[in-house]
């Protein structure tokens, strides 16, 4: 097995930079696991924000059919219960 050719360098000055980048990456992967979190609340809370608001269009459109048949509502009830 060849040994590896060791060559004249500032090893410490180098050392010390690899360790500042892993410092520094290390921060930057925190901060985005941190907004990758945030991201999945937020689609969690967009989600239901939109399942709300297609609800409440078809409550809006039960509404408009309502009025639009010019039939009270006792007799649209007794009309769907049978």
């Amino acid at each position: 097995m060849a040994r590896r050719k060791v060559e004249e360098k500032n090893y410490p000055e180098l050392i010390e930079a690899a360790e500042e980048r892993i410092t520094s990456l290390s921060a930057e992967l925190k901060q985005e696991k941190a907004n990758l979190k945030q991201l999945k609340k937020d689609q969690i809370r967009y989600e239901a924000m939109v399942e709300k608001q297609q609800k409440q269009a078809e409550i809006q459109k039960a509404a408009e059919l309502l009025v639009a048949s010019g039939k009270s509502l006792e007799e649209i009830e007794e009309f769907l219960a049978n």
